[in-house]
Order: structure tokens, then sequence, then C-alpha cells
């Protein structure tokens, strides 16, 4: 279940949740745990609950880029940047290596369609199957 399917399975169980003027993400995880004290939580719930952290942890990287990418970018070295943040970092490397993923503009994007372990398939004409 993603994210837009998690919320319309909230409209149809609770609307109130789902409408809520007031409703972040987060006071939806809170409901979600709620309603898990009361009893367990169904499978399609469980669904939706995932669906709602995988969103928060997809916001936060998100967040978390685009603070990393503008520190960097007003000349703050890493060492500076883990200081700014607050993140006790024990060295620059350190610091680099936490967040250098994030903001490397080269950084390769899976599609789906490597092996575990291995090159890319190669077909076509001249190669061996």
């Amino acid at each position: 279940m993603d994210y837009e399917q998690a919320k319309r399975w909230m409209e149809r169980v609770d609307p109130v949740v789902a409408r809520g003027p007031d409703w972040s993400i987060t006071r939806q995880l809170d409901w979600f745990k709620e309603q898990s004290k009361d009893g367990g939580v169904t499978r399609d719930a469980a669904a939706a609950w995932y669906a709602m952290v995988h969103e928060m942890r997809r916001l936060a990287d998100y967040y978390e880029r685009d603070l990393i990418r503008r520190l960097r970018a007003d000349g703050l070295t890493w060492a500076q940047v883990a200081d700014a943040v607050q993140a006790q970092l024990s060295s620059r490397q350190a610091a680099q290596a936490k967040w250098k993923r994030l903001i490397d503009p080269g950084r390769r994007i899976t599609t789906g369609d490597m092996q575990r372990g291995g090159r890319r398939k190669q077909t076509g004409p001249g190669t061996p199957s």
C-alpha cells in the first residue's frame, strides 16, 4: 500500500482522521498507535500505518537532503555542517560519509533492472545468451 492508498483507506475507516484540518502525518501516525492499543491492528491498518511511516521517512530524507545541500552551498565544511546540526559526529570523514550520498549530483539511481551481485544483463545482437 502506498501513501495515497493509505489516505483513501483512512477516509473509509475514519473520515475525521483523514479530513481533519489539523491532522498532520504525525497525528495520523499517533492515531494508528492509539488504535493498535485497543486490540490489534488489521492487515489493512498495518499496511496503511506502514505507508504513513514510509512517507514520513521519505519526507525526512527530502528535507535533510535540501538542508545539507544548502549548508554546503553556503560554503560550510563537512565538520561545520555536523556542528551546525549538532550531529555529534567524531570527524569530517564521518559527516561526509553520512551525508555525501544525499548531495552527490552523480549519485546512482537504481532502475530495478539489476541483478544482485552482478552486472546488467546484456541483450541484443552479438550478445551471448
